[in-house]
């Protein structure tokens, strides 16, 4: 009997390259919002993982012109996602893979459901992963415990799990959770930005998730 039996991913940025279009989007709506401001590609390339809410929140209080620029970012991603988003290599093989070796595959995202929908299906990952979990269905997002053990209610009778992802937040919120973690090293944030945070594994390519767990057979 498989010792993990559980793998939950991230989506953007980690199976799906939507940097672009991400990047695209948030410099749009600070265009439109907060024209003065001088907003680095740095600064864009960290609002990457955390909820919109937490991202505009740091530029404003005002809970109504937060809400316009969560509107602004997301009209502009509608109509400029389709043919700005590609497939990471090696995922659709990878997953397929695993799924028919018995693993339990969940997605765990930030976006909320209606938002991250159109990329993950484009491909055909939802007759692979068993579970989607979205920003609506957590009462905290990630780094906070409450996503993963959400996600992994999918799966009640699971054993080991691990969270892959390619922000700090995907990593902490393993760790909070009692979960193995793993980054990967295709993130925009770049591996040492993984690496300050500690995960358990940094996958170098998706077929170096085998090497993971064959890792943590032998560990446990």
């Amino acid at each position: 009997m498989k010792k993990l039996d559980t793998i939950l991913f991230d989506l953007d940025g980690t199976l799906i390259d939507t940097n672009d279009i991400i990047v695209r989007s948030f410099r749009s709506t600070f265009d439109r919002h907060f024209p003065d401001l001088d907003i680095t590609d740095a600064q864009i390339h960290s609002f990457i993982g955390p909820t919109l809410q937490q991202t505009f929140s740091d530029y404003t209080n005002d809970p109504f012109l937060i809400q316009d620029m969560i509107d602004s970012y997301r009209e502009f991603y509608v109509d400029y996602e389709i043919g700005n988003f590609h497939i990471y290599p090696g995922v659709l093989e990878v997953t397929k893979d695993l799924k028919a070796r018995g693993y339990n595959l969940g997605i765990l995202t930030s976006k909320f459901c209606v938002a991250a929908w159109p990329s993950f299906t484009h491909y055909g990952l939802e007759t692979v992963f068993d579970s989607f979990t979205a920003l609506d269905d957590v009462d905290h997002p990630k780094p906070h415990r409450n996503a993963v053990d959400t996600a992994l209610k999918n799966f009640p009778n699971h054993g080991l799990a691990i969270m892959i992802g390619d922000n700090q937040g995907d990593i902490l919120a393993a760790k909070n959770a009692g979960v193995y973690s793993a980054g990967v090293a295709w993130s925009l944030k770049g591996r040492d930005h993984l690496l300050e945070v500690e995960p358990d594994f940094i996958l170098n390519d998706m077929h170096d998730i085998y090497r993971v767990i064959d890792e943590i057979e032998r560990m446990e």
